[in-house]
């Protein structure tokens, strides 16, 4: 079974047209989504959605997404399950619930989906003039952490955020932190700390990441254990293309 990987989007309509249709030229009919999808609320964001997944049916595709930081986590607290436990945006747009836990391809799938905003600060000041586009709930509770760590190893994690330690991530965020405002790193560091804890628990052969806007391939080395760490970039970026053949052995996504 081969399946499709998609970055970032931001409510980016006319890329998420774009990208559904590579995805369909590769035959491709799962796509797994890393967060910032876009969620958002009033008239607007419903009939774009509404249109996505009148697009998705058309492709014959269902996207499955571990929701980011960038979202309206107000509307995603509305949300029904399913009886398989995905939250239902749209009839083919699903939404994992932390710590949801999945099986394809004969593979064991966790999904954990939530992040901190590097600019929360920025996001915050501008709420009186551009709306509300931070939400508390964006960051793990220790109730999600606590759960996915007592449910152990997964195959593959799929996230929007990535732990600490992966080379590539840690010289990006030293070039580009004095962008942000102290507080703002620091809450993102402890909110990395709290998704490295429950990464380290399960110990994935492969992650699935977003949020960093940049590609990330490379094996990491943590404490005992190796994994795959796969981070896809923003829409409008062909590095925010990807597949899965989750027959191959070892486990192996690549950009398409």
């Amino acid at each position: 079974m081969r399946v499709a990987l998609l970055g970032d989007t931001h409510g980016n309509e006319l890329w998420l047209y774009e990208a559904t249709n590579v995805f369909a030229g590769a035959g491709l009919t799962t796509i797994i989504q890393v967060g910032d999808l876009g969620v958002m609320i009033g008239a607007a964001g419903r009939d774009m959605w509404d249109r996505v997944d009148e697009r998705l049916a058309r492709n014959g595709q269902t996207m499955l997404v571990a929701p980011g930081n960038h979202e309206n986590y107000d509307v995603i607290d509305e949300l029904e399950a399913n009886a398989d436990g995905w939250l239902v945006l749209r009839e083919r747009i699903l939404l994992a619930p932390r710590g949801h836990r999945t099986v394809m391809g004969g593979r064991s799938f966790v999904w954990l989906g939530g992040a901190a905003s590097v600019d929360r600060r920025w996001r915050r000041k501008a709420a009186p003039v551009r709306g509300k586009t931070w939400w508390e709930q964006e960051v793990l509770t220790d109730a999600d952490v606590a759960a996915v760590v007592a449910d152990g190893h997964a195959d593959i994690m799929v996230a929007h955020d990535a732990p600490h330690g992966v080379p590539t991530i840690e010289e990006n965020m030293r070039r580009t932190r004095a962008a942000f405002a102290p507080e703002d790193l620091m809450y993102a560091h402890y909110s990395r700390s709290a998704f490295t804890t429950a990464f380290e628990a399960v110990k994935p052969d492969v992650l699935l990441h977003g949020h960093f806007h940049f590609p990330v391939d490379e094996p990491v080395d943590f404490d005992g254990f190796e994994t795959r760490v796969f981070g896809l970039s923003k829409d409008g970026d062909p590095y925010s293309l990807g597949v899965l053949d989750l027959s191959s052995e070892p486990l192996r996504p690549d950009f398409l």
